[in-house]
């Protein structure tokens, strides 16, 4: 009887497959080709190399900031007024004008301004001397210029060097290309002030707090090696990427076994949309997926490989987990709905273990201590040196940081024209645009936006449900698709905790619950769809990406394109 209960037990314990097949050449060559060719594109276009870099700053001990004045060749023509704006925003100022230096007048009260973006305003009028009167002592900027007849460039000098020493990087008008766009005003700012051992407001806090400091410290490394550029600032967004290319790849190829398979499932995470325009964004999010597909890769290593890994190999796949979910969550809370998943895999693995090898199975459940609270708590709290740098090494910042993030996110009651709910991120009911410029006779000169393939996310919402449906048939037949399984639960952990969620939410929230929508559609297919269907369907994939590129990157585009092939609703494009 005892030994009748003990094989029961056995049977309910998961069963894990074989490891997957050898890589071959053709295999390497394929996955190398793929991770060029999306190389080539995301980088295209990516951002200036230059920016101009000296700065007037404001001495801000001083009650009354003094003014930066400007002398032309003579008394010209000036159309327009150009400045890019340093590390402060919202900083008002005053632009003056004059004929002779004496008697001055107001050309412009300047306003709720961006950090390190581009402006310009019309000025249409004849002066020789201009004046720059800064309301507060906060000011900082980069670069100033003046536009005469045919928008040419004119001569200026200035009693600030700074503003007038780098009129070679003025920009005709500003873009994506010279300036930050949509969140970038927050992150990219913040890697400045991580750089410069900068605070945003006295010695209180930096300007972005409302997410962990990790991701910002990526692009603060990047901005130190390249310095405050939009192609500095957008280059690690842009590597990791490409690096969740291969990274999914051989995720997919250990739960499909099949190289073919797992190219497929990388292919179409390539193409899908939001891979493209979320991670040349510099923003936070790009991180945290990364993290999240690179935890649950190391879990399913530990788990496929626990009846041939020695102990030894068995704790480092599982330290690498716990080091891969530590920079999760200290990129953004949002990694800990992927954490959530982890437990619900990791413990019937470790059951199994326990009734094969009890002493191995204990070792590796107290070693997890270490590896699931230690170390996830020492990344996270060593992220926060360059925060508490910036804060004149105030450590107490680190737990008010905290208390400041959660009152911030529990009490979020704003509303935003591009926020949406979870249920309608799948159904792509409402894009979020990050940059949109003026018409100019009869064209877009650039916009770019922020969404899901139909291709991917329409048809992973049958397909997931189809998925859902066959592990409960499965199940009921006493079998068990482990693979099906994991994959279910890690799109179940990114997605499902959103459901209660009453603050606003944007579509880029979805984002890490992508990866396991893929590779579930790489699952149907090899397991039901016939394999020529799959090379038409990575076909309709790639061809949507072609269709859709101009407002996925920022290109000049027509706007009769965009009302001809691009606004399949009302909704999608509702500001032409």
């Amino acid at each position: 009887m005892p030994h009748q209960r003990k094989n029961q037990r056995k049977r309910t314990a998961i069963e894990v497959p074989e490891p997957p097949p050898p890589m071959q050449k053709r295999d390497w060559i394929l996955l190398g080709a793929l991770i060029l060719i999306y190389s080539l594109i995301a980088f295209h276009n990516l951002g200036n190399f230059h920016s101009p870099v000296t700065t007037w700053i404001m001495e801000e001990s001083i009650l009354e900031p003094e003014p930066a004045y400007f002398a032309l060749d003579g008394v010209e023509f000036v159309s327009r007024f150009q400045f890019m704006n340093g590390g402060r925003h919202h900083t008002p100022f005053n632009l003056y004008a004059s004929n002779d230096g004496d008697d001055w007048r107001l050309v412009h009260s300047i306003r709720n301004i961006e950090v390190f973006r581009w402006y310009e305003f019309s000025v249409n009028e004849y002066a020789q001397f201009f004046r720059i009167q800064p309301e507060t002592n906060r000011l900082r900027l980069q670069e100033v210029a003046f536009r005469g007849v045919d928008d040419r460039l004119l001569p200026v000098t200035s009693t600030v060097e700074a503003l007038v020493d780098e009129q070679h990087l003025v920009p005709e008008r500003r873009t994506f290309m010279n300036s930050t766009y949509f969140d970038e005003i927050y992150h990219p700012r913040t890697g400045y002030e991580f750089v410069h051992g900068l605070a945003a407001c006295g010695n209180t806090t930096v300007f972005e707090w409302t997410h962990p400091p990790m991701g910002k410290n990526f692009i603060a490394m990047s901005v130190a090696a390249f310095g405050m550029t939009p192609f500095a600032w957008r280059l690690p967004g842009t590597l990791f990427g490409i690096f969740m290319i291969p990274l999914l790849y051989f995720f997919a190829r250990d739960l499909l076994k099949s190289n073919g398979f797992a190219l497929f499932a990388a292919f179409i995470f390539t193409f899908d949309f939001m891979l493209f325009a979320q991670t040349r964004l510099a923003t936070i999010d790009t991180y945290v997926v990364f993290f999240v597909i690179a935890m649950y890769f190391c879990m399913y290593r530990y788990i496929i490989g626990m009846e041939a890994n020695t102990l030894k190999r068995s704790l480092t796949w599982l330290a690498l987990c716990g080091v891969m979910m530590g920079f999760a969550i200290a990129s953004k809370w949002q990694g800990v709905y992927g954490a959530l998943g982890l437990p619900i895999l990791f413990f019937p693995a470790l059951y199994k273990l326990y009734l094969r090898d009890l002493k191995q199975a204990k070792t590796i459940f107290f070693a997890c201590f270490a590896f699931f609270i230690a170390i996830p708590l020492a990344i996270y709290v060593l992220s926060y040196i360059p925060f508490v740098r910036a804060t004149g090494w105030d450590w107490t910042s680190i737990w008010r940081n905290q208390q400041m993030m959660f009152r911030y996110h529990d009490g979020l009651t704003e509303t935003h024209s591009g926020s949406s709910r979870w249920w309608q991120w799948p159904l792509l009911i409402r894009p979020l645009w990050l940059y949109v410029t003026h018409h100019v006779l009869g064209s877009v000169q650039g916009i770019m936006v922020t969404m899901g393939s139909p291709a991917v996310w329409w048809f992973g919402i049958p397909i997931t449900i189809f998925a859902i449906f066959m592990a409960f048939k499965k199940w009921n037949e006493g079998k068990t698709d482990y693979a099906l399984i994991f994959l279910l639960v890690g799109y179940a952990a990114q997605f499902i905790p959103w459901i209660p969620v009453s603050r606003i939410t944007f579509i880029y929230h979805y984002f890490p619950s992508v990866p396991f929508v893929v590779i579930i559609i790489a699952w149907v297919f090899k397991n039901y769809i016939h394999k020529s269907i799959a090379f038409v369907y990575s076909a309709l994939v790639l061809a949507l990406f072609v269709l859709f590129y101009p407002v996925l990157s920022g290109v000049p585009t027509s706007i009769d394109y965009i009302s001809t092939y691009l606004r399949w609703f009302e909704s999608w494009f509702h500001w032409l």
